[in-house]
């Protein structure tokens, strides 16, 4: 049996494939299965390398329930690993509660989300709010399969972002709260200081870097105690119709129908602000704020977390790259230029030049520092701030992509301790990737101790686990 992920650019061919019913069936998939790689997937909305398997593969998708209580003053819900987030808010609207943490999209599984580190903008990623994950693996003594519980420490801080390598997540606990509120509306401005001053009065709030126009689009939103807004609706469908898919469908017919740069251009500099309706104040339930339909049409990613005081200058240099991949510049200003020569990128720069054209305003969210081992906002006592290059080229015509997105995270990593999203396009090697890590090591050790055989990794998994550490 053969599958693909969303993005079109992995394929997974296993051995055997389960969709079990329950945790009983589970347990016995594992026994049948002994000495053999298995691995659970969620949704396959994952670019990475971390949803690979040739071995045997579990669907957990038909385990979905949703129980909330409180505990103290906390509600927590107890959720199965397979429970996609929009079922999750569904049943949890029902007793006026949400998450407390939300990403752009609801297509993911909960196990598939904190597993990678899914996130949205102003608050720590979903994966820090998580206060237990059931799992069932193997007991290194005996052998036997057995369920463990890990709700406390570092094997806590483990699972909740562990790229599946711990065991097979059954269901995770996750703190939540009463459902609120969200006011928002758009701005536009030159500045980044006045972006990042803005953070104040709008905690809340994401932004977008605008390609060939180089201006920022900034999504003011709090919290906001009034009711939902007279004209909420009209919003939704605004949104819906007009930037969901509207100026999504623009995109795909400049990219994949006339593939014009000029048109492309053109489009960012004049016709995409005209999408923007500026200053229009709506309040709106959260669960229905924080989220689009990015999974609307089928595209790849790249998204590099800078810690804050790094955020300017990666912005700076993110923008300069795109215009010497566009064909626009033939080099980079004399101070990134002069980065480049002392990580010793000269020639990577002049292969990526008038390569690949740019055609996805660039998001950028923060993200607050996370109680975890790694994930990518993790181990800092600053804000991280995530930057998502997207493009919607066809599979076939995705080279200039990836030539882009290695350069990036290579060049960035190095430049600005840039981490690359794990569920994403993840370019560097694995020594790279767990030296961006100060407790890479812990998360290894508790992957060794519960997984000592390698279970439940697969090549890429088991490539970080090896990596030399600095």
């Amino acid at each position: 049996m053969q599958r693909r992920n969303f993005g079109r650019n992995q394929v997974l061919k296993p051995s055997a494939f389960y969709t079990p019913a329950d945790e009983q069936e589970i347990l016995q998939i594992l026994d049948r299965h002994r000495g053999q790689r298995i691995r659970a997937v969620g949704r396959l909305h994952s670019w990475s390398d971390a949803v690979l398997s040739d071995d045997v593969l579990l669907d957990l998708r038909r385990l979905n329930a949703v129980q909330l209580h409180s505990e103290g003053d906390q509600l927590v819900a107890e959720v199965g690993a397979g429970c996609q987030i929009k079922r999750l808010l569904k049943e949890l609207n029902r007793h006026d509660a949400t998450l407390q943490s939300l990403g752009l999209i609801t297509e993911q599984t909960i196990a598939g989300a904190i597993s990678t580190g899914t996130h949205g903008s102003g608050r720590h990623s979903m994966s820090h709010y998580v206060e237990g994950v059931r799992l069932a693996r193997y007991d290194a003594s005996t052998g036997k399969v057995v369920i463990d519980e890990l709700s406390a420490g570092e094997p806590l801080q483990a699972a909740r972002c562990s790229l599946g390598s711990l065991g097979i997540i059954l269901s995770v606990r996750i703190r939540c709260r009463e459902q609120y509120n969200v006011k928002e509306h758009f701005t536009e401005t030159r500045r980044l200081s006045h972006v990042l001053d803005a953070e104040a009065s709008f905690p809340l709030q994401q932004f977008y870097l605008i390609p060939w126009r180089w201006s920022y689009f900034i999504q003011h939103r709090r919290e906001d105690d009034q009711p939902r807004s007279r004209l909420a609706r009209l919003y939704r469908i605004y949104w819906l119709g007009v930037m969901d898919y509207a100026l999504h469908l623009q995109i795909l017919l400049m990219e994949r129908v006339l593939r014009s740069r000029r048109s492309i251009r053109f489009s960012f500099r004049h016709i995409v602000p005209a999408f923007l309706i500026r200053n229009w104040k709506v309040t709106d339930r959260s669960s229905s704020m924080l989220v689009m339909k990015h999974e609307a049409f089928r595209h790849i990613e790249i998204e590099l977390f800078v810690p804050r005081d790094q955020l300017a200058d990666a912005l700076d240099f993110a923008q300069e790259t795109i215009e010497v991949a566009g064909g626009r510049q033939s080099t980079l200003s004399a101070d990134n230029q002069q980065r480049i020569e002392g990580i010793g990128m000269q020639e990577d720069l002049a292969r990526l030049h008038d390569q690949y054209f740019h055609h996805y305003p660039i998001c950028v969210r923060r993200v607050l520092p996370d109680d975890t081992l790694i994930s990518m906002a993790s181990g800092s006592g600053q804000d991280w701030y995530a930057l998502s290059f997207i493009s919607y080229a066809k599979p076939a015509r995705r080279a200039g992509f990836h030539l882009f997105a290695s350069f990036m995270a290579r060049s960035m990593s190095r430049l600005f301790h840039a981490r690359p999203h794990w569920g994403k396009i993840c370019p560097l090697e694995a020594d790279e990737l767990t030296a961006l890590y100060p407790r890479f090591d812990a998360f290894r050790t508790i992957c060794n101790t519960l997984d000592p055989q390698g279970v439940f990794q697969n090549d890429w998994t088991t490539a970080l686990l090896e990596a030399d550490i600095p």
